[in-house]
């Protein structure tokens, strides 16, 4: 994944100006879209199967008339006197209402049909207006013609109040979400101390932010969305994407002031803070995709909006961001005198002291880590204790801002016709079979008159077609109050011994009943979601960091952070501590939804400063084995990031608190208590303790699963090999030509499994003949097949062809050819006329042995060779076929590699000599043989002497699975074969055991028992000699 994200950010850092066009084009497409496609946001919720959204959806089918919306137009009198004084404006007002769209019928307070409209003291009336549509279907337009007929009772002093209608946006910016951005950018500047990389994430968020919401509400013409959806995704775009960026910027800036090229740093920061930011993006979008195993349509929507912000910020921070730090070039270096690039290049030395913040931090907390841990496990536990208490419902307008209109219609009528008048419980009868109507009417009504906490009944009203009663119940508690909840589930335990009694049933539906049923769906789908959460918490961890204290600790933290955020929301909404001072709307049960979403969200946001504290750490560990060190130094390299992020992310979700949407608030409180908490006292004190304690078990893995689990590249480790790699590029001399083969303490795999070859060392140039020779068992043909993009480098370096392996090995096959080793009897059975075998003779060699005697070798020879050529001609015919991406021919093949080993020296000396004529001088030749002595006509030799096998290899560090080669004893290096007159000046081979050191580049030598000298500052990879070369000698 690395490699591919580095190849993005590369094509975006390269071409910046077409990428930023590109996302300015995009977002203009959007919002044109929004505008033409765009449809309405709905208010209301659904939960299919549920026992009142039966009943709604029988009404719609059975009694249309109730189904739809209604709205109440209430009338306050000024004090002391009775609405009846107002009665003739009020009438006018009832009139008004009858002519305006979507109302299907008006009831005025002193219509004949109207039902105890006037409160008992006479201080207040309603008006109802029944829709044929719900109220969230009801435009803007619709809502203003209603509040405009409702007004012109506004006589005399007579002051209207509406329930039922919504409210008309707002114009302009909420402030506090400026403000949020604006703490945001506070820290983003003190933590880069440059205003053009502050901005950065900003603009790139804010743009994220733009795609997200315009691409919400053009879903919104096709599909229904709830109105908290697009709210939900913008403040979580924001937090995510400023926090993605940071991660990517802060890279970038720290390679800058290493040297590194702007556009190289660009694409590299993305290959490797880009990996974490990944991963960090696609466990929050499982997490909010995970919503839908609660199979409640409109809770699916949110998470599925929310996750479509999450993988844009995502994207906008792989593509957009690199084309912009592309941009801005080396204007986003740090001034070397500056604060930012003295603490980096502080860092940059592992075993220097520490004095930063971080770095006493880590040191208190780990000073005593069993203390450390105690704290803060016992202190999140109290913290959490409230959460036993907390209450769950649907919020209906009580929760809206005070001061709404929504918001004080619906207090007026709780004020004049009692608490529970807001939530009324609907009863629907389904009376298809029953005869007697007026019994069954009596009869449901008395069944709910003499219950406890019910203020009145309605007489029960048919439909038009007699088959269905509808009676309305008015609590004596407010609809989100624990008594009201008791009587619905009172009023449905005794369905039963009704049904059983009168012969039909009934069902209990409304928004109350409507809300308990959905707190109910949600709790019993709350474990099965913790588990699979939890249980991707552990997974996802193993896999990334190989270890089983790290996934365990991690999700420990997790569930004491959820846990507190729980007992900080009750205490706030539901105790009402610190609630006036918040903005909080209303102090009650907080939104059903809230628990799921908020472990949703907060598991995404966890993992990722999980994966960055403790991916520095494991980094830190792999280099020195040192537990201890690496908790504290790891800590130090990731903290100030780290730290920055959870201080934006907390003042973003912080920012959607004071005087919020209702539905919101508790979220975005419960998301900033989450953050903080994680980061601060979990992520950044209990793991680094935790881990403290364990030293080494932390990062141990039992040998089986280490097996079975696949590597994941998340710090870009295989970007920064295979940058390495490509930069590795010997010279013979200053100006010349590229080697055609040149390797330093490569390692590649070996055919037999488990095998690997000794680490080996070459340059060769152009037309050289490279002889990989070893004993049986160092697999020479290895090698050759390694050298020819056949077989995987493991460790080292090899270039062929100019071809960094193994980035280049697809099209240095291109450019190659391996010669496999033919079965012999099959070769001189096909190549040479034979008589009959005489008897006993096990093989043609032994028949031809006998004939021929010294002449087999040459005929042997000529018959190898003949299928060696017709091998080359056939790939070399292919290879002329093949072209590459634009449509050009490829070059020609550059090398030939042979499998000769198992051949005899003298066969195969006959058979190179053929092949040697029958080559280009410019073609490399390698042949891999288990002899020295070979030569090739006019071709200079280098030789590559490889060690052998241990009979018991073990595990090579770093290579799970993988068997290290054991070096020969020291001795005589194989000797080099000399090259023929008039080679002088083409190669050189130096003794096997310094490759490096007095040796030309044509030098070579098996790193294991012909070791290779270590590399020093006078690397002849960096400093070519410019000697003249001399002639190879024997």
């Amino acid at each position: 994944m690395a490699t591919l994200l580095y190849r993005i950010g590369r094509f975006a850092a390269h071409r910046s100006i077409a990428v930023i066009v590109g996302w300015v084009v995009l977002l203009g497409l959007f919002i044109g879209g929004a505008g033409v496609l765009g449809g309405t946001m709905s208010s209301s919720f659904t939960i299919p199967g549920t026992e009142s959204q039966q009943a709604i959806d029988m009404l719609d089918q059975r009694f249309p008339q109730a189904s739809g919306g209604s709205a109440k137009v209430i009338y306050v009198p000024p004090s002391g006197q009775k609405v009846d004084a107002f009665e003739s404006q009020i009438a006018a007002s009832v009139t008004a209402l009858g002519s305006v769209d979507h109302v299907s019928m008006v009831t005025g307070p002193f219509d004949a049909n109207a039902s105890a409209q006037v409160n008992d003291d006479g201080s207040m009336a309603y008006t109802t207006v029944q829709l044929d549509v719900a109220s969230s279907q009801l435009s803007e337009a619709d809502n203003e013609a209603i509040v405009a007929a409702g007004e012109k009772a506004a006589t005399d002093g007579l002051t209207i109040y509406f329930s039922g209608v919504t409210d008309p946006p707002e114009a302009g910016v909420d402030y506090t979400e400026a403000i949020g951005l604006l703490v945001a950018f506070v820290v983003l500047l003190i933590t880069f101390g440059s205003l053009l990389a502050a901005g950065m994430p900003l603009v790139t968020s804010v743009i994220g932010v733009a795609v997200t919401t315009t691409t919400i509400t053009i879903a919104s013409g096709f599909v229904s969305i709830s109105s908290t959806a697009p709210l939900l995704a913008t403040m979580l775009g924001l937090a995510v994407g400023i926090d993605y960026a940071l991660f990517i910027v802060a890279r970038h800036r720290t390679q800058l002031i290493h040297g590194m090229d702007p556009k190289e740093s660009a694409a590299t920061a993305v290959a490797t803070a880009g990996s974490a930011v990944v991963f960090a993006g696609l466990t929050v979008i499982i997490a909010l995709l995970g919503l839908s195993v609660v199979q409640i349509p409109f809770l699916t929507v949110m998470g599925i909006g929310a996750a479509i912000s999450v993988v844009i910020a995502v994207v906008v921070a792989l593509t957009l961001l690199p084309a912009i730090l592309g941009l801005f070039g080396r204007r986003l270096v740090p001034k070397p005198t500056s604060r930012a690039a003295r603490r980096e290049l502080a860092s940059a030395d592992p075993h220097a002291k520490k004095t930063t913040l971080g770095a006493r931090w880590v040191a208190l907390a780990t000073a005593k880590p069993i203390i450390t841990v105690a704290v803060v496990v016992i202190g999140l536990i109290v913290v959490a204790l409230p959460a036993a208490s907390l209450r769950l419902t649907l919020p209906d307008a009580g929760y809206d801002p005070s001061g709404s209109m929504s918001r004080e219609g619906y207090d007026q009528l709780s004020e004049g016709f009692g608490p529970g008048f807001n939530g009324p419980l609907l009863i629907t009868a389904d009376i298809a079979a029953i005869t007697d109507l007026d019994k069954a009417r009596t009869a449901l009504h008395d069944q709910f008159a003499s219950l406890p906490d019910v203020a009145s009944v309605s007489q029960a009203l048919p439909n038009a077609t007699l088959d269905m009663l509808i009676v309305s119940i008015i609590p004596d508690s407010s609809p989100d109050s624990v008594a009201t909840e008791q009587l619905v589930h009172s009023i449905r335990d005794s369905e039963a011994e009704f049904e059983t009694t009168n012969g039909f049933g009934y069902q209990v539906t409304g928004q109350t009943a409507l809300g308990i049923d959905v707190s109910a769906r949600l709790a019993d789908a709350l474990l099965p979601f913790a588990v699979v959460v939890v249980g991707l918490c552990i997974i996802l961890l193993t896999i990334v960091f190989r270890s089983l204290a790290v996934p365990i600790s991690a999700t420990i933290g997790y569930l004491l952070s959820v846990a507190a955020s729980f007992g900080i929301v009750t205490a706030v909404f539901e105790w009402g501590w610190l609630a006036d001072v918040l903005g909080v709307a209303k102090v009650g049960p907080v939104i059903s939804f809230f628990p799921i979403l908020l472990m949703a969200v907060l598991f995404g946001l966890a993992m990722d400063y999980q994966v960055f504290l403790v991916s520095r750490m494991r980094e830190v560990y792999t280099e020195t084995g040192d537990a201890h060190f690496a908790v504290r130094h790891g800590f130090v390299g990731a903290a100030r990031v780290v730290a920055a992020a959870a201080c934006i992310m907390f003042a973003v979700f912080a920012s959607f608190v004071p005087g919020g949407n209702a539905v919101l608030q508790p979220i975005a409180l419960g998301l900033a208590a989450g953050v903080f908490i994680d980061a601060f006292l979990v992520r950044m004190t209990f793991i680094p303790a935790l881990m403290m304690l364990l030293g080494r078990v932390g990062w141990a893995i039992p040998k089986r699963l280490a097996h079975i689990l696949p590597n994941v590249d998340l710090e870009g480790e295989g970007v920064r090999e295979m940058l390495d790699a490509v930069r590795w590029r010997p010279l013979p001399a200053t100006d010349a030509p590229p080697y055609a083969v040149a390797a330093k303490r490569a390692v590649v795999e070996a055919a037999a499994e488990g095998e690997l070859v000794a680490p080996f060392s070459v340059r060769a140039e152009a037309g050289d003949l490279v002889i990989v020779t070893g004993a049986v068992g160092t697999h020479p043909e290895a090698v050759a097949a390694a050298m020819a993009g056949r077989q995987r480098l493991l460790e080292g370096h090899l270039r062929v062809l100019d071809l960094p392996l193994p980035v280049h090995a697809a099209e240095l096959r291109r450019h190659s050819v391996l010669v496999s080793r033919p079965v012999e009897d099959d070769l001189l059975a096909d190549r040479i006329p034979l008589g009959s075998l005489p008897a006993g003779a096990r093989s043609v060699e032994q028949r031809l042995q006998r004939e021929l005697g010294e002449e087999l070798a040459e005929l042997w020879g000529r018959a190898l060779a003949a299928e060696w050529i017709r091998q080359l001609a056939e790939a070399t015919a292919a290879a002329a076929t093949v072209t590459d991406r634009r449509g050009r021919a490829t070059a020609k093949v550059g090398l030939v590699a042979v499998d000769g080993t198992g051949i005899p020296t003298a066969h195969l000396q006959h058979a190179l000599s053929i092949v040697d004529a029958a080559l280009p001088l410019t073609t490399t030749l390698v042949v891999a043989h288990h002899g020295a002595r070979l030569d090739a006509g006019i071709r200079p030799v280098q030789i590559v002497a490889l060690a052998a096998v241990r009979p018991e290899p073990p595990v090579l560090p770093g290579l799970p699975g993988a068997s290290v080669v054991s070096a020969l004893p020291s001795g005589p290096s194989v000797p080099a074969v000399a090259a023929p007159a008039g080679s002088a000046g083409r190669g050189e081979a130096a003794a096997p055991d310094d490759p490096g050191s007095g040796s030309g580049p044509g030098s070579a030598s098996g790193a294991q028992g012909a070791p290779s000298a270590p590399d020093s500052p006078d690397d002849p990879d960096q400093n070519p000699p410019t000697e003249p070369r001399q002639e190879v000698t024997a």
